[in-house]
């Protein structure tokens, strides 16, 4: 069965029972499913029903399946609720999952969800949130079984017992004085096959790993890796347990480094939003800012180009600063084709950034298949921002290029000409450039293609041969009509 048809029928059966009202089945029928293909399949649900469903399932249900759903959704849901709904569900939720919410919320639902906590979850809350994004601190879980190390093994079964719901799929616990600080782990192993008579500080391991709730989250990413636990305490400055971090805490930030990484290779400035949620102003600002750069970049290349033929054909300026040939020749070899690779770097550069944005958001399941309109809308809006933008940038890179070609003198109807031609062949390379490398992976998916193969040299490739095609044709039409 496809995920669609999978969607459509768990659809299908909540719209079923809540029309007939029928709570158990209901209940029964949610239990059968995992949160998140739940909430996967409630994304096209009615709003007003998403929000019935969450009041007529159990508080537990729904705490379960809230962390997952879309946080456009959560924030509907929230808003509806009185606080005994909310405090319901956010009690039973991890405070490091309350943490991941909140950070998605506007501020007005921020402040009604810590109006309906306990004074016990907000000091927790505030305890995370005083720490930068991008800290140990900030992604740790404060509520965690710990252990004095004059306990017996039995008082720690015991503490086990009463704090079940703390566990987290903790299988690794920590040893502490009576001051907190941080003596030695203990695995679960240990506590149920040695005797309960024996102090756990008598079988725990005095070797730990832990980390420093002010290190950045990179570094507890390499512990994990290096040391292969599932666990790691977090301390404070002065050394004394405050939290842990387990691998599922540290799955997303790996995520989130590794698509940081990719945009960087691709020249795009990291954003935090998927796809679909970052504005078309932000997307620009991420893709010009490298943009303008390499551009900028590619005039270097322009110049050394320029004085090369210079010398090969030994072009001569008088001293009034105008070309002394005319001919279409001389024209294409001196004026324009310094500048094919200002344009065809310009375009390449823009395919990979389009393709490399669109490859990682499909494997991240923002987008598929089915979003090939919304893509093109959105790749076409960000093109004519972008394409502006970098048509303004070649204005000014043009006139001090050819002011320093020309000893100042910029009143040659040739030099205009030039940049008239250079503005629109960059601008419609833009343009064709953002949609090809938006959309190609889409359609590559749809063949049953590995979408990665459209953010490769290849469409870098087939992209400057399209551009320097346009820049050509542009100038051809220009020469033959407007120049001669």
């Amino acid at each position: 069965m496809s995920t669609d048809t999978k969607n459509q029928e768990i659809i299908d059966k909540i719209n079923e029972f809540i029309d007939k009202h029928d709570v158990k089945s209901l209940r029964d029928y949610v239990d059968k499913y995992y949160p998140y293909d739940l909430a996967e399949a409630l994304y096209e649900l009615e709003e007003n029903k998403i929000i019935l469903l969450i009041r007529l399932l159990t508080t537990d249900q729904s705490a379960e399946l809230f962390p997952y759903l879309d946080p456009e959704i959560q924030e509907e849901v929230i808003a509806a609720m009185n606080s005994k709904e909310i405090s319901e569900i956010f009690e039973n939720l991890y405070s490091d999952d309350i943490v991941d919410i909140l950070e998605e919320m506007p501020s007005n639902i921020v402040k009604k969800i810590l109006r309906s906590s306990t004074p016990e979850s907000r000091a927790q809350l505030n305890t995370i949130l005083k720490y930068d994004d991008d800290t140990v601190g900030s992604i740790m879980n404060v509520e965690y079984i710990r252990f004095r190390d004059n306990w017996t093994i039995k008082e720690c079964i015991e503490e086990l017992k009463n704090n079940i719901d703390s566990l987290e799929e903790q299988n690794t616990f920590f040893v502490v004085d009576k001051l907190n600080n941080l003596k030695g782990v203990v695995d679960l192993k240990s506590l149920l096959f040695e005797s309960h008579e024996l102090k756990v500080n008598d079988v725990m391991d005095e070797r730990f790993i832990s980390a420093y709730t002010r290190d950045h989250q990179e570094t507890v990413i390499d512990l994990f890796k290096k040391y292969e636990l599932s666990i790691i305490p977090v301390t404070n400055s002065q050394k004394k347990l405050v939290g842990v971090v387990t691998f599922d805490d540290v799955f997303e930030v790996i995520e989130e480094e590794v698509t940081e990484d990719i945009h960087k290779m691709a020249a795009i400035t990291p954003t935090e939003d998927e796809y679909f949620k970052t504005s078309i102003w932000k997307m620009m600002k991420s893709r010009c800012i490298w943009l303008i750069l390499l551009m900028t970049l590619a005039t270097f290349t322009q110049v050394i180009i320029f004085l090369f033929l210079k010398a090969f054909i030994n072009l001569d300026i008088d001293n009034n600063g105008s070309l002394n040939i005319m001919s279409g020749f001389f024209y294409i070899v001196i004026m324009i084709l310094p500048i094919t690779n200002v344009i065809s770097s310009t375009s390449g550069n823009s395919v990979i950034q389009s393709s490399t944005m669109v490859v990682r958001a499909m494997s991240l399941k923002e987008v598929t298949t089915k979003d090939f309109g919304r893509v093109l809308w959105k790749e076409f809006r960000v093109s004519i921002l972008t394409g502006l933008v970098l048509v303004f940038i070649n204005l000014i890179r043009s006139l001090i290029i050819y002011a320093i070609q020309f000893k100042g003198d910029l009143s040659g109807a040739i030099v205009w000409y030039t940049i008239a031609i250079t503005s629109i062949a960059l601008f419609l390379s833009l343009i064709i450039s953002k949609l090809v490398g938006g959309l190609l992976p889409l359609i590559a998916k749809k063949m049953k293609l590995d979408p990665a193969i459209m953010a490769s040299p290849i469409l870098s490739t087939f992209i400057d041969m399209v551009s320097v095609t346009i820049f050509f044709g542009i100038t051809y039409v220009f020469y033959v009509n407007v120049i001669l």
